[in-house]
């Protein structure tokens, strides 16, 4: 029974996954309503897993669930997303001073391989590369994160940081606006090494609104397909 319970409860976060994925990378855009015995099908996997996982994203908000209809994928007002991405700039900005003060050596190295891994992997170009070169992206912005010590501040960044709303702009980015990441990122080690909070979280701030006028961005050139 208890093995029934677990293999259930893997499915569903699988399913939860693969969903979120999916909105990240554009496939379930914001509007369109998803059908669980179609998502199921395309997992396959059965129907109650899908629904564990869109109440799921219902209770974050990335679904709204209707009843006799489904769920549909959340659309953001451009205030929605100015509001995320504002709160993301003051948080992960402090997140960034807290860490210049409390970062380790061996924290410094994970996050120097990471930017050498991130810079290799935008080199390669490709849809592959840049779902790798997002996955590099968040851990950057983890082990900052985790660099504060702060469980708190663990707690209330991990979930934003997961939404699709973030990965997708990410994947979205034009070459300038994945060169200018690039760039920030390494700005970042340069002031943790040199346990700079000031510049660390100006660079954070910079960083964060850089991302937030590219989500902009394409809000407004999604805007007629969307309409």
């Amino acid at each position: 029974m208890a093995d029934g319970r677990e293999a259930e409860s893997s499915a569903a976060q699988r399913a939860y996954a693969e969903i979120t994925e999916r909105m990240a990378s554009g496939e379930l855009r914001p509007g369109i309503w998803l059908r669980e015995e179609s998502l199921a099908t395309s997992m396959g996997i059965s129907r109650t897993p899908v629904r564990e996982a869109l109440r799921k994203l219902n209770s974050e908000g990335l679904v709204r669930i209707e009843r006799y209809r489904g769920a549909q994928v959340v659309a953001w007002s451009r205030e929605q997303v100015a509001e995320i991405y504002g709160l993301r700039a003051v948080i992960e900005g402090y997140v960034a001073a807290v860490a210049a003060q409390n970062v380790t050596e061996s924290t410094l190295s994970r996050l120097e391989a990471n930017l050498a891994e991130y810079e290799r992997t935008l080199a390669e170009g490709g849809a592959a590369a840049r779902q790798r070169a997002a996955g590099l992206n968040n851990d950057f912005h983890a082990m900052l994160l985790e660099a504060t010590g702060n469980s708190a501040l663990i707690h209330l960044l991990t979930g934003v940081l997961g939404l699709p709303l973030v990965r997708r702009t990410f994947l979205r980015y034009s070459p300038r606006d994945l060169a200018r990441s690039a760039e920030h990122h390494r700005e970042l080690i340069e002031a943790l090494q040199r346990g700079d909070a000031t510049s660390a979280e100006m660079i954070m701030k910079v960083h964060i609104r850089a991302a937030q006028q590219a989500a902009l961005e394409q809000q407004e050139r999604d805007a007629p397909a969307d309409g």
